[in-house]
């Protein structure tokens, strides 16, 4: 009987303990914008592939789509990333940029000739988000 109160006890004991050190821990961040292939001009009712070219700053983020922001014709677009919290994180400076993709359907409903989309490239001096402008015209 005692064998059991003490197999019981160790058993609870060990379900117990915090397995928080085994789960990484992780923060949604943006990585900068360093460069965009888009068309010359859009079609109403085609749809684009655009390819974005962006750098990640340590090999603790992991591409995590498009983060997007829309209104009337401007669109602002950001690279998101998971970062794991890590202290063992391998810088990535002199790295060729990654790309990813996204397809874009032009189908204004504002009445206007042309997109602007705003990729999010960092933070400025002043710590105010800064952003590649690219205006894209509808073709008539």
């Amino acid at each position: 009987m005692k064998k059991l109160i003490l197999f019981f006890a160790a058993l609870f004991l060990l379900t117990s303990c915090s397995f928080d050190e085994d789960n990484p821990q992780f923060h949604v961040a943006f990585v900068p914008v360093v460069g965009v292939e888009m068309p010359e001009y859009f079609v109403h009712g085609e749809n684009y592939e655009i390819k974005v070219k962006y750098q990640r700053p340590t090999d603790c983020y992991f591409y995590d789509g498009f983060h997007y922001e829309e209104k009337n014709n401007a669109l602002v677009i950001a690279v998101q990333t998971l970062v794991i919290e890590d202290s063992n994180c391998a810088s990535l400076d002199g790295v060729e940029p990654e790309e990813a993709s996204f397809t874009f359907a032009c189908s204004p409903t504002y009445g206007g000739s042309s997109y602007l989309f705003k990729f999010y490239t960092g933070k400025n001096e002043d710590g105010t988000n800064s952003y590649m402008e690219v205006e894209v015209p509808i073709a008539q």
